[in-house]
């Protein structure tokens, strides 16, 4: 035989340690990706035409949300269109006015997208832990019930909560 059809054991072994040293975090075929310095998950972002014609008219609007009502012992103007953190935007005529099913048929206003941003910061995939659904229930901190857990506000909040895309 020549030495080229010869198979040489030293070079048999060292293809077999090429491949399993080449494996693994440090090697020629990592396991693992390093994400990067920049690495974020994507953030979740609940339906933005879904709010505006059926959370908002649903809830912010019957719930007397934003002015309060006097009649429940709010104080004039004194809910979430001026003392909270949770701040409403008042603005008429709402965006659900103009909407045929779940798409608004105006453009929609800065007021309206700050409600929107506004309550998508308290919204979470699982309505029964979003504060959006647990605080006018009363199961978290607010001064009274705004809507009971039957109602069709708290149904809206909680088909939007499966509404979501990420971005």
């Amino acid at each position: 035989m020549t030495s080229t059809a010869r198979v040489r054991p030293s070079g048999m072994l060292l293809g077999l340690a090429m491949l399993v040293f080449s494996c693994g975090e440090e090697g020629l075929l990592p396991t693992t990706v390093d994400p990067g310095a920049d690495f974020s998950i994507a953030d979740l972002v609940f339906e933005e035409a879904f709010f505006y014609c059926q959370v908002e008219p649903r809830t912010i609007a019957v719930g007397s949300c934003g002015p309060g009502d006097p009649a429940q012992g709010d104080g004039s103007n004194g809910c979430h269109y001026s003392v909270t953190s949770f701040r409403l935007t008042d603005y008429a005529p709402l965006v659900g006015e103009s909407c045929d099913g779940n798409v608004p048929q105006t453009p929609i206003p800065t007021q309206a997208r700050l409600n929107y941003q506004t309550a998508q910061a308290r919204m979470k995939r699982d309505p029964e832990s979003a504060p959006l659904l647990q605080r006018p229930l009363k199961r978290l901190e607010h001064p009274r019930q705004i809507f009971t857990d039957d109602s069709d506000a708290a149904a809206a909040i909680r088909e939007w909560s499966s509404r979501v895309t990420t971005q």
